[in-house]
Order: C-alpha cells, then structure tokens, then sequence
C-alpha cells in the first residue's frame, strides 16, 4: 500500500509540475507576442466637432515606419479640429486623416513627424484559425502602458469576408488597436 501511494503521489507531482511548466511556457509566450507588437502600438487623440461623442483616446497600429496610422473609426466624427498621435519618443505629434474606409469602419492617418515609427508582420488570412489565441491591443488609458485581453478566434470571414471575430474583450481600453497572434503578428 505504500509502495502504491508513493508511486501515485510521484506520478500525480510530476504531473502538476509537468502543468506549472506549461502554464509558465504560455505566459511567457503570450507576454512575448505583445512585446513584439507594443512598439508599435500608438494613443490617438481626436479633438473638436460639434458631432464629437468623444470618450477619450483609442487605439492606432503603425502600418509603416514614415507614419501611416490604421485605426477604427469609431472616435473620428464627420467634423473634428485635430488628431494627435503619440510618437516612439513619447512625445505626441499632429496627424492628418488620409483615408476612411467605410466598408470596414477605418481609418488611415499619417502622422506629421520624421520619427521612425516600429511595424509589426500581419498574420498571413490562411493561418487565422478558429480556435487559435488572440491578444487585442490597445494604448487607450496611457501612451506608456499596452493593454491586453486574451482570447480566441471565434469565426474567421465574418462580414463577407471582411472581419474576424474573436472572444477577446474589445472595449474602450483597445479599440482601434490591433488583434495579434501567439506569435506577435
């Protein structure tokens, strides 16, 4: 009998411990994709007009490194004063709205600086897969601090083929940020 019981009690600590060390495995992965991408990831301030039911700042990705910004256009009314855009320095720069894309509800921006902005790789659309983790990322709260929420890919080619969706918390805190895999694209 205790031959057994030590055996079982052996078994079952190397199975936990086999467990802990996938769980930290995933936590460093998952913290490893983000930090890949914050950089980045920048704060967006829409200021003014009339039609403004402005909550604060959302959320941009930098689509190349000369500036050009892609963002929801949830915060960007018809008619707005402004657009400042935080910068690699930390500092914020003035942007101009180049393109809107009322199809997918984004905009494109680029901002006025000689900054070298950070881009990150995109997730080629035959390796989104129903199931796979998902990051959304967001810079709304501080221009320092990502915010996270983890999820999965819940249905890809939603909207005809035009969106996917996930289960990952999309709020105020990340809108207009980007939705990234495990491997930081």
């Amino acid at each position: 009998l205790i031959v057994i019981t030590t055996t079982v009690f052996c078994t079952l600590t190397k199975s936990l411990a086999a467990q802990d060390d996938l769980l930290a495995q995933e936590e460093r992965a998952l913290q490893q994709a983000v930090a890949q991408v914050a950089a980045s990831v920048v704060q967006i301030e829409v200021l003014g007009g009339l039609e403004a039911d402005n909550d604060g700042p959302v959320t941009g990705l930098a689509v190349s490194t000369d500036g050009y910004i892609l963002s929801s256009a949830v915060n960007f009314p018809p008619s707005f004063t402004s657009i400042l855009v935080s910068t690699p320095s930390g500092k914020r720069a003035a942007a101009t709205l180049i393109a809107r894309d009322h199809n997918r509800n984004l905009v494109l921006l680029k901002v006025n600086t000689t900054e070298q902005f950070t881009t990150s790789t995109p997730v080629p659309h035959a390796e989104v897969v129903v199931g796979q983790w998902s990051i959304a990322l967001g810079k709304t709260y501080s221009r320092e601090v990502v915010n996270q929420s983890l999820g999965i890919i819940s249905a890809t080619n939603r909207i005809w083929g035009k969106a996917i969706q996930t289960d990952a918390n999309i709020s105020p805190a990340n809108y207009g940020g980007p939705l990234i895999d495990i491997h930081g694209r």
